[in-house]
């Protein structure tokens, strides 16, 4: 029964109201005094309560996609990915010089795909040779990845980030991200590109929440992103290496990775999109000490900060916020009001927008756009 399956829900359902209506009849029953009367009244109210408990939980994490099976909520998911040959592709090889990534095509869909005109999803799994660390994410190939036309063509590539604790799911199949996408891109509104689904931590340091972060001492999470991944994509896809090429974009804690990977690594990215995120960094029971307890550290990791103090990286960045559902709205404000050239900003205001999907879906296709006229591509 699977973690996110509607018959688990449906059953925990039935075990609640059950477990409620026993409460309810064999309440009377043990009324008495004593201490095994109270032991069998904590039971039911225990128990009743714990079923309630566990249909939020599991409906919570059935929309959101937290976690999208057991050995996910346990950690113990380190099933490796099998090797799918793709017979469509290879006019010309990857640029890379590390060792290609392992793929594996995968569908949301029940229908079967047409990669020439869907576009294709393939799960890999990313080690880093400097960092050590390792990271599930779904890679999107554009339909033109596998149309004649474009065989000889090296695509601008986009890091998409989920929020903290998301799944990369989640762009799938609550943001429509491959979807939209394929459709922007087959109407001309985008030009087509390589998008990596990742989330804001590393798989091998979840559930800690990193912010994107090089801690001191402690996972170079950041180099993970900018140097292991790149790497890796490079020399598995038709990707093209110029920086102009690269940009990233994520919601809520992978908003604010996205900017910050532009922002320190702009030698790498060049075009960022934040969906709501914020622009000063987090320090919580999720994150714990990030930063050593060192101020310096601490300012180095803030995108305000930065922006006050360090001379602006030559980056394009939209901010994507809300004035009415937004709480982190006065920060989205404050970096907008204190960004100077060379770096550019552009900004989306979403009229009665809250933190969630469904905000981010309606400014999802503009996103995409604006993305698309900030990279360049290789070859013809």
């Amino acid at each position: 029964m699977g973690l996110t399956s509607g018959v688990l829900l449906a059953f925990l359902i039935l075990v609640a109201v059950g477990l409620g209506a026993a409460t309810i009849w064999w309440w009377p029953k043990f009324a008495g005094p004593g201490p095994h009367m109270l032991a069998a009244r904590l039971g039911l109210f225990a128990g009743a309560q714990f079923t309630l408990l566990m249909v939020l939980l599991v409906a919570v994490n059935n929309y959101f996609l937290f976690y999208a099976s057991w050995s996910d909520l346990l950690g113990t998911n380190h099933q490796p990915v099998r090797v799918q040959a793709n017979n469509n592709i290879v006019a010309i090889k990857p640029m890379g010089t590390g060792q290609p990534l392992a793929r594996q095509a995968t569908s949301f869909d029940k229908k079967k795909p047409a990669p020439a005109r869907d576009g294709q999803i393939e799960q890999v799994q990313i080690q880093g040779p400097r960092t050590g660390l390792t990271s599930d994410a779904y890679v999107f190939l554009p339909p033109q990845y596998f149309q004649k036309p474009f065989e000889k063509r090296h695509f601008p590539v986009m890091f998409d980030f989920t929020g903290f604790p998301g799944l990369p799911q989640q762009l799938v199949t609550r943001l429509k991200v491959p979807a939209t996408a394929a459709q922007e891109m087959n109407a001309g509104r985008v030009q087509p590109m390589i998008i990596v689904m990742m989330r804001p931590s590393p798989t091998s340091v979840m559930p800690k929440d990193t912010e994107c972060t090089d801690v001191p001492g402690g996972p170079q999470v950041l180099t993970f992103y900018t140097q292991d991944v790149a790497e890796a994509l490079m020399s598995t896809y038709r990707v093209a290496s110029n920086p102009h090429a690269w940009g990233a974009m994520g919601d809520s804690t992978g908003g604010y990775c996205a900017v910050k990977l532009a922002m320190k690594a702009s030698d790498r990215f060049t075009a960022a999109v934040s969906m709501a995120g914020y622009f000063y960094p987090r320090q919580d029971w999720q994150t714990g000490d990030l930063y050593a307890g060192n101020k310096q550290v601490k300012n180095d990791n803030s995108l305000i900060w930065r922006l006050q103090h360090l001379p602006p990286p030559p980056i394009s960045v939209l901010v994507t916020t809300s004035p009415d559902g937004e709480r982190d709205y006065g920060e989205a404000r404050k970096f907008l009001q204190s960004a100077r050239a060379p770096l550019m900003t552009d900004k989306i205001l979403v009229p009665g927008g809250g933190h969630n999907p469904r905000t981010w879906r309606r400014v999802l296709p503009s996103a995409l756009q604006w993305m698309s006229r900030h990279l360049i591509h290789e070859g013809v």
